[in-house]
């Protein structure tokens, strides 16, 4: 059975679909609330957090020599007109999303900080639910999009939500992925026991032991041989291969 076989919008267990859609294709259905629309004019004229001497939640399932050049907090290369409209795209899909639950009730809090915690990771959540499940917005594209309808979230993704709930005691999550080119979408409703929960617990701390005994972690294979997207799209690719020793990042 493929993935997108056990997700039904109409299941009684599924948190924002049957909201969302009822919301959303009613006639006559309110304007945004002001609280929304306050927290849009906010979230657009607020600068990117400070990533630098953190671990963070977004990245701890993907390059890990990434994440101690964030932590170093080592300038990233400027996106290109392409990946900044890419990102401004996925901005703009979050506000929507946000701003449909604020106003309609089935997201109590938008953009939530973690908080401090013992593992030293830091994130800020896309919203808690009314449920008090973490809600966590992804756009993809088509491909990605049918990678996940058969296969579920990408592992980043797990990870990611499973530090969420790590370091907040939560006990479920929910992922909104939604198709950029067509806007189809699927929600996907996970408990602490479906996440990689003690993946993120260790590897938390072995990747703070190497911060703490300074020692850099090798390249991924495929940014060796300058390939694949992960290579394409990394920030620090014009430098990364060029570091050897902790000293020489900054």
């Amino acid at each position: 059975m493929k993935f997108s076989e056990t997700i039904q919008h109409s299941d009684p267990h599924l948190v924002v679909s049957h909201r969302h859609e009822k919301w959303i294709t009613g006639s006559d259905h309110p304007p945004y609330s002001q609280r929304a629309i306050d927290f849009a004019q906010a979230q657009l004229g607020k600068p990117d957090r400070k990533r630098e001497g953190t671990l963070s939640a977004s990245s701890l399932g993907d390059c890990e020599r990434y994440q101690q050049f964030v932590y170093l907090g080592m300038p990233k290369l400027l996106p290109d007109a392409k990946g900044a409209a890419r990102m401004a795209n996925g901005t703009f899909m979050h506000l929507r999303w946000q701003m449909e639950g604020l106003t309609e009730g089935w997201l109590t809090f938008a953009e939530m900080p973690v908080g401090e915690n013992e593992y030293h990771l830091s994130g800020t959540m896309d919203g808690i639910l009314y449920d008090e499940s973490v809600l966590e917005l992804k756009s993809t594209n088509s491909n990605g999009f049918s990678r996940v309808m058969a296969f579920g979230p990408l592992i980043p993704h797990m990870y990611q939500m499973a530090t969420y709930l790590l370091c907040t005691g939560r006990t479920s999550g929910v992922f909104i992925y939604e198709n950029k080119d067509n806007q189809e979408y699927t929600e996907i409703v996970l408990s602490r026991d479906q996440l990689p929960m003690l993946g993120v617990r260790k590897q938390a701390e072995a990747l703070r032991a190497t911060i703490e005994g300074q020692r850099l972690i090798e390249p991924l294979e495929d940014c060796i041989d300058h390939k694949g997207w992960k290579y394409n799209s990394c920030p620090f690719r014009d430098r990364c291969l060029g570091i050897r020793e902790w000293g020489e990042v900054g």
